[in-house]
């Protein structure tokens, strides 16, 4: 079986620990005479270790680093240094700057071979958590922190202790070892009072007995074994092999989780059972579900759910925290630290580091943050999120919808990630208003909606913008436009002419009107409107507007058209309204035919011909009570260019047309199609193959362009036959 790694750290230096690692391994090669070795890896105490057992000469691990890919136990074991008594010892360098060198990775892979050449590996880790020292940790089947028995030492160790809980090594791994302990002092009870729990083992002090093993080069209990402190630590060493301590400390790091006889990774006993149904009665309990259906796992963190509060008292950290900078990273330090500590009492069989830190950020996410729903946020691929209940969370990933594993624990932890999202806006959802729009603080489009409207429980949809908005040119290299319309589409903008994209849901218009409004002079004033903010402008000047719901007592409203009237106040250049839904339709036509030129903005419609059918519907809706012949003037005169964008099949999303407002034939608004996408067939991996050029028709605008000293190539249009032979094929 591999070696039982023991890895002896602390807090401080100067705590006697060079001193315990050397005569703990002799003890042990005393006791077993079996194959011991002492890794130090301690930069402070170079040579120290080396001069302790007498031996002048060693590879180092630094020397090693090179080889340590290549090299097998059976190769590694014969280059070790080895005492006269066959105890081995590899120190971490020859110096400081040597030892400054030495990387994590390198530690992990001699340690993982020295495990199949001993029986006992001896690290001396050093002082503190930096990485070298974690990547010995992580290989430890036992962890002994040595401290002197001053009370300054004594809670050194113990806070040393709680960070390495808090690096999520359980504590039932973590063994405390003093030294130089004076009962006249300190009585062992004191020493346990101040650690906070008894230690494996109490070294009385002797300073002549060290100084003079010290001096000789030869550990003391090999030197003076009738020494008191030389019977202590044999006595020790006899004890720790004859319980199988270390085999017990070697099992809580394999952990139960680690395909160990075949048992589960948590383990939740009878007492655990009836607190968490009592915890879920106060809840109201997950919808459809009880106690017993919950997997381990579920259970556990619920669990610690429940506990939490008792270990982190909000109000007390709000006040040590005030309104720092670093506020939330400091919070979510101390929810951590309190979490592994419930984990460490609660969840006794999960010793795995890397099953600790998932549990203990997932519930620190469902108690702070959103949740299952951080690393889909936090994924840039991921551009929809959509939760339909509890057990369902789906997913929008190139184009295509698929289903996740994640899951809710339960329903109220769903209804507190909506509260925790809507709260700091001002916005609110109960019984009395179940459905809300919010946006997160990267401006991603939030909408829930909460029983009783939601039948199967709290829904959410996030709508993910990008940290980095697109580009012109990254929506040429997908696919979505072409080059000389995104050259027509700059030249439109810089002219003033109106625009409306139109297109369903999710086929990219509002990614569009970013791109768009990049194009508009950096000296123009623009003001933006929208429901929730997601325009990501990168202008000095302007100015983003966003309407406000009614509050509780129902008052207090301002909707998008009292927004688009105010902005007429405000000297703007450019009006740029998110989407038109409403009344504000003929708000935003009368500013386009009343000197606010370049304005733009988005409808909901799946043609050209669609969007305006639905821009008139929407201007019915101001109660004017106008005849239609008058509202489609004023949109035949008010818009210049529609551009409609669609998402195919395939998921991808692209310009399918783009044509213009010519004016009106009787009762008729005249479009006429400047560019077209026809889609010609799909793929045997069901990509959209067709093709997109111009019509042939050159529009009337470009008069306007050209008195504007805008250069547009009339060849760009083509005619209708060089658009049938020219346009180049190719993927959607």
């Amino acid at each position: 079986m591999p070696a039982r790694v023991i890895v002896c750290g602390g807090a401080r230096d100067g705590q006697g620990r060079s001193t315990f690692v050397v005569n703990l391994a002799f003890s042990l090669l005393k006791e077993t005479r079996g194959r011991v070795l002492i890794v130090d890896l301690d930069p402070n105490g170079i040579g120290d270790t080396a001069a302790m057992i007498g031996l002048a000469e060693a590879r180092t691990l630094v020397d090693f680093t090179p080889y340590l890919a290549q090299l097998t136990p059976q190769a590694f074991g014969p280059y070790l240094a080895a005492h006269p008594t066959g105890l081995g010892f590899l120190p971490i360098a020859a110096n400081l700057e040597g030892a400054l060198k030495s990387s994590p990775d390198a530690v992990r892979k001699a340690l993982d071979l020295l495990a199949h050449i001993c029986d006992y590996v001896v690290v001396d880790a050093g002082s503190g958590c930096d990485p070298v020292n974690i990547a010995a940790l992580e290989r430890a089947a036992g962890i002994l922190l040595v401290t002197s028995a001053s009370p300054t030492a004594l809670s050194a160790a113990r806070r040393f202790a709680d960070r390495l809980q808090a690096l999520h090594f359980p504590q039932q791994l973590v063994k405390f070892v003093v030294n130089a302990h004076d009962e006249s002092l300190l009585s062992k009870e004191a020493v346990a009072s101040r650690l906070g729990r008894a230690a494996l083992v109490v070294l009385p002090k002797d300073d002549k007995l060290c100084g003079e093993a010290i001096n000789k080069g030869n550990p003391f209990v090999l030197d003076q074994p009738r020494a008191t402190l030389s019977r202590v630590y044999d006595e020790f060493t006899r004890q720790c092999v004859e319980k199988g301590i270390f085999d017990q400390l070697a099992a809580v790091a394999r952990g139960k989780g680690q395909a160990v006889e075949g048992r589960r990774d948590v383990e939740v006993t009878q007492e655990q059972e009836k607190a968490l149904e009592g915890f879920l009665k106060a809840r109201g309990g997950p919808r459809g579900k009880v106690s017993k259906e919950l997997d381990p796992r579920t259970k556990l963190k619920m669990l610690i759910h429940k506990r939490l509060p008792e270990q982190l008292d909000l109000k007390r950290v709000d006040r040590e925290i005030g309104n720092r900078p670093d506020r939330d990273k400091l919070l979510r330090e101390k929810a951590e630290a309190a979490v592994a500590k419930i984990l460490d009492e609660e969840g006794t069989g999960v010793a795995d580091r890397a099953a600790r830190k998932r549990i203990v950020k997932e519930v620190c996410d469902e108690a702070l943050g959103l949740g299952p729903l951080e690393d889909l946020l936090a994924d840039d691929r991921v551009t929809e999120v959509m939760v339909n209940g509890r057990d369902n969370v789906f997913i929008e990933l190139s184009g295509k919808l698929q289903k996740t594993d994640l899951s809710f624990t339960d329903d109220q932890q769903l209804l507190g990630v909506i509260e925790r999202i809507v709260t700091p806006l001002g916005r609110r959802i109960d019984e009395k208003s179940p459905m809300v729009d919010a946006r997160l603080a990267d401006g991603s489009r939030v909408n829930a909606i909460i029983p009783p409207l939601a039948i199967d429980g709290p829904s959410i949809t996030i709508r993910k913008f990008a940290k980095d908005p697109l580009q012109v040119d990254d929506l040429v290299r997908y696919g979505s436009l072409t080059h000389d319309l995104a050259d027509l589409l700059r030249a439109c903008v810089q002219a003033r002419l109106n625009i409306v994209i139109s297109g369903g849901t999710g086929s990219g218009k509002t990614t569009l009107l970013n791109v768009l409004s990049s194009f508009i002079p950096m000296d123009d004033r623009i003001v933006t409107i929208e429901d929730a903010a997601e325009l990501q402008l990168r202008q000095p000047h302007v100015v983003r507007l966003e309407s406000r719901p009614a509050n509780i007592e129902g008052v207090g409203e301002v909707k998008i058209r009292d927004l688009v009237k105010n902005s007429l106040r405000m000297r703007p250049d450019r009006i740029v309204v998110g989407e038109c839904r409403g009344a504000e339709a003929v708000d935003m036509l009368q500013a386009m035919n009343t000197g606010h030129d370049g304005s733009l903005t988005t409808v909901h419609a799946n043609t050209t011909r669609d969007a305006l059918a639905r821009l008139e519907t929407l201007v019915m809706f101001a109660g004017l009570d106008l005849p239609s012949r008058a509202i489609r003037e004023q949109i035949a005169s008010a818009i210049n260019i529609i551009i409609q964008v669609s998402r195919l099949s395939d998921g991808s999303r692209r310009v399918v047309s783009v044509a213009e407002l010519v004016g009106m034939e009787a009762q008729t608004i005249t479009l006429q199609e400047i560019f077209a996408f026809k889609q010609t067939g799909v793929t045997q991996d069901r990509k959209v193959v067709g093709s997109f050029g111009p019509t042939g028709f050159v529009p009337k605008f470009v008069s306007k362009l050209t008195e504007l000293g805008i250069a547009v190539p009339r060849g760009i249009f083509g005619t209708p036959q060089q658009a049938a032979a020219n346009v180049p094929r190719g993927r959607a």
